[in-house]
């Protein structure tokens, strides 16, 4: 499904796929969010974005968001500030009204290297 907004000299249509690109990198704008890192061998692998997906229904969208917040950090606070800057990003750039931001926190991230396993 696309967002659709209406003008006076036509419509201008944007994908849900544009809307989650949006949301994703203003997710990851954030202080203290990032993606959600996977796993090789028990080593973490990673550096992604934070995951999003959007639906849209004419000229509303709703967001959501798949992130990992960096320890210690405090969880209600910084998705406090994640919601509040993606409904800002989304709204700016689109033009769109912003319904309500889920936040998935799929994990807690420490600023420290982690220790990796010796193979031999």
């Amino acid at each position: 499904m696309t967002a659709r907004l209406a003008a006076d000299r036509g419509t201008t249509e944007i994908s849900e796929r544009v809307l989650e690109a949006i949301a994703s990198r203003a997710a990851a704008e954030t202080p203290g969010v990032g993606g959600v890192d996977g796993a090789v061998l028990g080593v973490r692998v990673g550096g992604r974005p934070p995951h999003a997906s959007a639906s849209a229904d004419g000229d509303v969208v709703r967001p959501r968001v798949r992130v990992s917040v960096a320890y210690p950090a405090s969880v209600r606070e910084v998705t406090r500030q994640a919601r509040l800057h993606i409904q800002e990003r989304l709204g700016t750039l689109t033009g769109l009204r912003v319904g309500p931001v889920d936040i998935d926190v799929a994990a807690l991230t420490s600023e420290k290297p982690a220790r990796g396993r010796r193979v031999s």
